[in-house]
């Protein structure tokens, strides 16, 4: 009884031992990563950006899935999914930065350069925002091949007009990153229906546009349902869906990449739905092209600028409308980042079941998407 008594005794005093070298090496390790973070380097740093997993997110987080695809160089996923931790996680400066980097290691230079300066105007005086300064710096187009003393905007922009890509090409190039997803689950094929009707969903899309698309390098995917591109996706709701999860899913965003499904399953049944026809996937297909534009632009579904012009539209939708577009008032940022890609359908050309009442209660929101779009 007494040894019993005094292992109790001790035991407390372990544990207050152990943990307090335990927030010693935390800090330690967050001091490295904030150091790491505000040093110039030639490489991305991968490895200090790996200290700073050692948050409090969830391993299944999209965080924390995010930091493990970086590290295994899957950079494409890795943007995706810093995506969604930004978004549906609120994330904060590191998943940023992550984000950044692996756009530019995957590839997408000019995506990664606007993010970096998100980045730097977004989070001021920390250590974040001075690598994203020193990383605009660094690879920015007006600090490479400058010298001194030399007058070289004029230049640059007569070289810049002399090799713009025409845009016959561009929407050529454009078409030709449409890959397809095999079935894998039994489902029927992409049809060659689908295809056609995918490719003229281009058509819609104004030069100004597509030139946004082209030069992030943004691309395109058609899959037989979404669960034969993301089998996982059965078991995950989908933000706004209310208990839907990706089978019903009709298209998405997701890091680079506007992926639309040929069909969707029922969720109760599991019954693959007949194939969208022409007018659904346009509809989609410009939804979720509002969603890319918006990352090409530096996510500004989230600005003050526009938070300001959605809250003065909402404020004015009458009780009578707003249980019929309500997916686009949803809470948080979803509501600003859903009617963000919905209106700038609309701009491009959709006119399905709820542009009448968005163009309508939505003018403020409108015009501050025209003028970021340029059109």
């Amino acid at each position: 009884m007494k040894l019993r008594h005094h292992n109790q005794i001790l035991k407390p005093h372990l544990t207050a031992t152990i943990a307090g070298r335990t927030f010693l090496l935390g800090q330690v390790l967050l001091g490295l990563v904030l150091l790491a973070l505000a040093q110039p380097s030639q490489a991305l740093p991968k490895q200090a950006l790996a200290k700073q997993a050692l948050g409090k997110q969830s391993t299944t987080s999209s965080y924390n899935l995010g930091v493990q695809a970086y590290q295994q160089g899957r950079f494409k996923e890795a943007t995706g999914f810093m995506y969604d931790a930004i978004v549906k996680e609120k994330a904060g400066a590191n998943a940023w930065l992550y984000m950044a980097h692996a756009q530019f290691a995957s590839g997408n230079k000019q995506l990664a350069l606007s993010t970096y300066q998100r980045i730097k105007d977004g989070f001021p005086g920390t250590a974040q925002g001075q690598a994203a300064a020193q990383y605009l710096q660094k690879f920015s187009p007006s600090s490479e091949g400058k010298k001194e003393g030399s007058d070289s905007s004029a230049s640059e922009t007569k070289a810049n007009f002399e090799q713009a890509i025409p845009p016959a090409k561009i929407l050529k190039e454009l078409r030709a990153r449409i890959t397809l997803v095999k079935p894998v689950i039994g489902h029927d094929p992409v049809s060659n229906r689908t295809i056609t009707a995918v490719n003229a969903c281009f058509d819609k899309i104004p030069a100004k546009v597509q030139e946004i698309l082209f030069k992030n390098n943004i691309k395109f995917v058609i899959t037989p349902t979404m669960i034969d591109k993301y089998p996982e996706g059965a078991y995950q709701q989908v933000r706004g869906y209310d208990g839907g999860t990706s089978k019903s899913c009709p298209g998405l965003f997701h890091g680079d990449t506007i992926v639309l499904a040929q069909s969707t399953v029922n969720e109760d049944t599991n019954v693959v739905e007949k194939p969208a026809s022409a007018d659904e996937l346009v509809g989609t297909f410009l939804h979720e092209t509002g969603h890319a534009l918006d990352a090409c632009l530096n996510s500004y579904s989230c600005t003050k600028e526009y938070r300001h012009n959605y809250y003065l539209d909402i404020a004015h939708v009458p009780d009578s409308v707003a249980p019929r577009i309500s997916y686009y008032l949803q809470k948080s940022d979803t509501g600003q980042i859903e009617s963000c890609a919905e209106l700038t359908s609309i701009l491009l050309g959709n006119d399905r079941e709820q542009a009448a009442e968005l163009t309508t209660y939505f003018p403020n929101t409108m015009k501050y998407i025209k003028q970021k779009l340029g059109l």
